[in-house]
C-alpha cells in the first residue's frame, strides 16, 4: 500500500500535483504548484449545439505539462482507446509504488452525486486492492481517503461525454526533485503565463477572449439556455474548484510564497494587485448569478463588470511582464 500524502485543497489538478509532490519529498503548497505550472488561463467558446451554449474556462489548458516541464520532466499522459488495456497500464504503474494522476469525468465518481458531466477532473489514485477490487483515491477538498470500484473508475476514465472525451489519461512520475535554479524557473513561469494571456494568438483565448465575450454578450438574451449559460459561467468563476475569483486568489497566494525567491514581486505589488483582480472576477460572477435567477434576460450590469475585469487583467499582466530576472 502506498504512503498517502494528501492535503485537502481548492482545485483538483493543483491539489493532486501537490499531493504527488509531497509523496516525492517536495514540501510545496497547492498554490505554489499552481503558479509554477502557470495555471492562469482564459477561454471563451461558443457551443451552439451544446448546453451551456457558451463555455468559459479560466485555467490554462497546459497546466499539468507546464508544471512538470519546469521540473525538467518529460510529461505525457499515458492513454488508451481500450479500457481493459488502460486499466492494465494503470495497474502496472501503481505496482511500482508510485501514485498516479488520473483524469476522470466526475459524473461517474459516486461520491459527487453529480448530474453534470465534467471530464478532465484530476484525482490521485494511490493503489489497487486486487482482493476487494477497489482503488484508494484522494480528491481535492475531501480530507478522507476514498474507495472506488473498478467499474466506477473505468467509467470515469473512459467517459465519452462532453466536449473533451477521455481515453484513460494518467501520469505517474517515478521521481521529483527541486531544481537548483528554482528562482529562475519561478520567474519564467510568471512571465510565460502573462505573455500567453496577452499574446492575442486567438480571439477565444487569453485577454482577447474577454473582448470576444463582451462582443457576444448582446446575443445572450436570445439564447434558449441563457439562464443556464449565465449560471454555469458563475460556477466556473467562483465555485468549480477555482478557490474563488477565477483562480486569481490561488495565484495571489502563489505570488506571496514566490516573493521569498523573487523580492521584486513585492516591489511591483503583484500580490495585492492580483487580489484586486480576483475581487473583480467575484463581482462579475455574482452579477452572472443574479442574472441567471431573473425572470427575463438582462446583462447590462454583467457587461459593466466584464469591462472592469478585462481592463484589470490587461493591466496586471502588463505589469507582471516587467518583473526583473532574479540574477539582476
Amino acid at each position: 500500500m502506498s504512503r498517502i500524502t494528501h492535503q485537502p485543497g481548492r482545485h483538483c489538478a493543483s491539489t493532486a500535483i501537490a499531493d504527488v509532490s509531497h509523496f516525492h519529498g517536495l514540501n510545496w503548497s497547492e498554490a505554489f504548484c499552481f503558479g509554477l505550472g502557470g495555471g492562469l488561463g482564459l477561454f471563451y467558446l461558443e457551443m451552439p449545439r451544446g448546453s451551456p451554449s457558451r463555455l468559459l474556462h479560466v485555467r490554462s489548458a497546459d497546466y499539468e505539462s507546464n508544471f512538470f516541464a519546469r521540473l525538467g520532466h518529460r510529461f505525457q499522459w499515458r492513454q488508451s482507446t481500450d479500457p481493459a488495456a488502460g486499466e492494465s497500464a494503470l495497474w502496472e504503474a501503481l505496482a511500482t509504488g508510485h501514485p498516479a494522476l488520473v483524469q476522470t469525468d466526475l459524473f461517474y465518481l459516486p461520491y459527487y452525486g453529480s448530474h453534470t458531466h465534467f471530464p478532465g477532473h484530476l484525482i490521485v489514485v494511490w493503489d489497487y486492492d486486487a482482493a476487494r477490487q477497489v482503488y484508494r483515491v484522494t480528491d481535492t477538498e475531501r480530507p478522507q481517503v476514498l474507495e472506488l470500484s473498478r467499474e466506477a473508475l473505468a467509467a470515469a476514465r473512459f467517459s465519452r461525454e462532453g466536449p473533451f472525451p477521455l481515453s484513460g489519461q494518467f501520469y505517474a512520475p517515478e521521481s521529483m526533485t527541486t531544481p537548483e535554479d528554482l528562482p529562475a524557473r519561478l520567474h519564467a513561469a510568471i512571465l510565460a503565463n502573462s505573455a500567453s494571456l496577452l499574446s492575442g494568438r486567438a480571439s477565444f483565448q487569453g485577454v482577447a477572449a474577454l473582448s470576444r465575450w463582451r462582443a457576444d454578450l448582446s446575443r445572450w438574451p436570445g439564447l434558449a439556455d441563457w439562464q443556464w449559460t449565465a449560471r454555469f459561467a458563475y460556477q466556473i468563476i467562483e465555485k468549480r474548484g477555482t478557490g474563488g475569483g477565477a483562480f486569481r486568489l490561488l495565484y495571489a497566494d502563489f505570488l506571496a510564497e514566490a516573493a521569498a525567491w523573487l523580492p521584486a514581486i513585492r516591489d511591483l505589488e503583484l500580490e495585492p494587485r492580483m487580489r484586486e483582480v480576483a475581487g473583480y472576477w467575484t463581482d462579475l460572477a455574482n452579477t452572472l448569478k443574479a442574472a441567471a435567477e431573473a425572470d427575463l434576460p438582462a446583462f447590462e450590469e454583467v457587461a459593466q463588470h466584464l469591462d472592469r475585469v478585462r481592463r484589470s487583467e490587461q493591466s496586471w499582466h502588463e505589469i507582471a511582464l516587467q518583473l526583473p530576472s532574479p540574477d539582476r
